[in-house]
């Protein structure tokens, strides 16, 4: 049986509490596929999975910290062969027929081509982010890749425009949610109780926090009745406050508390406690799992209208308002506050939504569609001037 070795980024162990979004839709897709290996820079055992399945690359670590001391300025050629000295022994039983599914790195993909393509394996690059059109030419050129996936219509549309000729080797693979996990409460709310708002996710400006507060303090100030939670951290697993978060924690309004970052089942509690869910995104959020897992939890969402936060509530499940818009999402958080039942038929709507579209069983069949209608392409591929055959 062919093998598909999943490569997760430098900053990414493949574990439920420190890892990321690539971590956990890892985890959640490939749990029943034991034709998948992981390739990690780190990884415990939260996720459940046999060692056997997880290979960890330390070198990945030190790559990291190379990088983060000025070798990004280092040259292509030095970046690859450091790169292919690290992970190419993890390869070393790849075959004809394999696959090598990189995340979120172009410059992996890039590195690995050459001996992917040798050895008569398939390489797909998964785009979480908008690195292809942000990286250099030197490195977009020199990828070859089979497949590209991207994690939302708004990533793959994006790409689309600096690489048109990607269109006939490219997906769109989404994110999604546990249901074990993320499911509505079952105890119903006080008719008196004031309501409360969730903002989940890592504390940094690029998540809005800062407009969230600024959006509290307006409802304050309109005497509207609503309670705010902040769960999270500067980054994935917990980390120090930083600059900004001291500076968040010190400038919220009374009706706002802070609890330290959780995930799995006590992020979940946090879900069911809460009656709305916030996300105002000051950039264009790929596809966020924190929208997911509101809707899975029948909380309706209040979202920035970017990324690719429109996809995910394209059948309902939240209001939608302008990047950096306080303003805005005062008006949206007071409307659904004030109003019981507009907050149970959205919360409906993103439930119905997510069970129709984003259960991780969905995704892990859009997955294995994709690795089976797959081209296999020409040497002479690049981003942006793809010939394909087929196997």
């Amino acid at each position: 049986m062919p093998r598909i070795y999943h490569l997760l980024t430098e900053s990414e162990p493949f574990s439920e509490q420190n890892g990321g979004a690539v971590s956990r839709w890892t985890a959640n897709v490939l749990c029943n596929h034991s034709d998948a290996k992981i390739l990690a820079p780190a990884s415990d055992d939260s996720w459940g999975f046999e060692p056997g399945r997880v290979g960890v690359l330390p070198g990945l670590i030190r790559y990291k910290h190379f990088i983060e001391k000025g070798g990004h300025l280092a040259p292509w050629s030095l970046r690859f062969h450091l790169l292919r000295k690290i992970i190419v022994p993890a390869l070393s039983g790849m075959q004809r027929g394999d696959t090598v599914w990189v995340h979120g790195r172009p410059e992996f993909a890039a590195a690995l081509e050459p001996i992917i393509h040798a050895r008569g394996a398939r390489l797909f690059l998964h785009l979480h982010n908008s690195h292809l059109v942000q990286w250099s030419t030197v490195v977009t050129r020199a990828i070859h890749a089979d497949q590209y996936v991207f994690s939302s219509h708004y990533i793959r549309e994006e790409a689309l425009k600096k690489f048109p000729n990607l269109r006939g080797c490219s997906s769109v693979l989404g994110n999604g949610a546990d249901q074990e996990l993320f499911y509505p409460s079952s105890v119903p709310r006080r008719p008196d109780a004031i309501p409360r708002v969730l903002f989940a996710g890592r504390l940094v400006p690029d998540k809005g926090l800062h407009v969230f507060l600024d959006a509290m303090r307006l409802i304050e100030e309109r005497g509207i009745a609503l309670r705010g939670l902040v769960v999270g951290a500067s980054a994935f697993g917990g980390s120090p406050p930083t600059p900004y978060v001291l500076e968040m924690q010190a400038s919220a309004p009374d009706s706002v508390r802070f609890e330290p970052y959780c995930a799995g089942v006590l992020m979940a509690e946090q879900y069911r406690k809460a009656d709305i869910y916030c996300l105002p995104s000051c950039w264009h959020d790929p596809f966020p799992l924190t929208v997911l897992e509101a809707m899975a939890t029948g909380i309706p969402v209040v979202a920035t209208e970017s990324g690719g936060i429109p996809q995910q509530l394209a059948q309902g499940g939240g209001l939608m308002v302008q990047r950096n818009s306080a303003e805005e999402l005062a008006d949206a958080l007071a409307k659904l506050a004030t109003d019981p039942a507009l907050r149970a038929e959205i919360g409906h709507q993103g439930l119905e939504s997510f069970r129709a579209n984003y259960t991780w069983e969905t995704i892990r069949l859009a997955y294995r569609q994709i690795l089976r209608r797959a081209p296999i392409q020409d040497k002479s591929a690049v981003a942006g001037r793809p010939v394909r055959s087929y196997a």
